[in-house]
């Protein structure tokens, strides 16, 4: 896989450049499902949030004026992060220490991932070399969430998957994990965090 295709809203955050090493992991957090919409409308409409985030990310990395790194990032944090759910992510990711921990430590987390996704995302993205997207047909998650599949076109190179897992929250589609090569990102870093958790090691998730 090429490297700068960890792309789009990649969520290979940190996750991307060591997965190769691990064992599959098992599949991230379903989220609760959200009532009245219908299997075709829901699929129709998370396909369509996901476009519109991915059609705004290639405009702005597709500038005749290349931006760099720090415009990558202020970019990805005003425009893209609101695609994502990374409160939903880190009670996953907390597993049952979610339960323990109180409101600024929850903060605290949640914000301690989307820091790392987003600074992943913007390394990643800075080397942008204008690679095609292939969106296909979504299916239906458990739950009522959506999965959208998204080809990444290399020229010269074999096409790479990445599928975006999409709950509807409160009226609007939001990403809450993402998977490629059959491995989860969400379910790396909730074993990331039981290993920063540890009495011998060090934490880095602001607990």
């Amino acid at each position: 896989m090429n490297p700068y295709v960890l792309l789009l809203l990649a969520v290979l955050v940190g996750f991307g450049s060591i997965a190769g090493a691990q064992p599959p992991l098992g599949p991230g957090p379903v989220p609760m499902p959200y009532p009245g919409v219908s299997r075709v409308d829901a699929g129709t409409e998370a396909a369509a949030t996901l476009r519109e985030g991915i059609d705004k990310l290639l405009d702005f990395l597709g500038q005749e004026s290349k931006p760099n790194k720090l415009q990558v990032a202020a970019f990805l944090d005003a425009t893209i992060a609101p695609y994502f759910d990374f409160e939903h992510m880190a009670k996953w990711v907390a597993g049952p220490r979610y339960a323990d921990m109180d409101s600024e430590e929850r903060e605290a987390l949640a914000a301690s991932l989307e820091a790392r996704f987003l600074g992943t995302l913007t390394s990643r993205l800075a080397k942008y070399e204008g690679q095609q997207v292939r969106f296909f047909r979504p299916r239906r998650g458990p739950r009522g969430a959506v999965n959208v599949v998204v080809g990444i076109l290399h020229p010269g190179g074999y096409p790479s998957k990445l599928e975006f897992r999409m709950y509807r929250s409160a009226g609007a589609w939001k990403v809450y994990d993402v998977v490629a090569n059959g491995r989860s990102a969400v379910a790396f870093y909730r074993r990331d965090y039981q290993r920063s958790m540890a009495p011998d090691r060090p934490g880095r998730y602001g607990g």
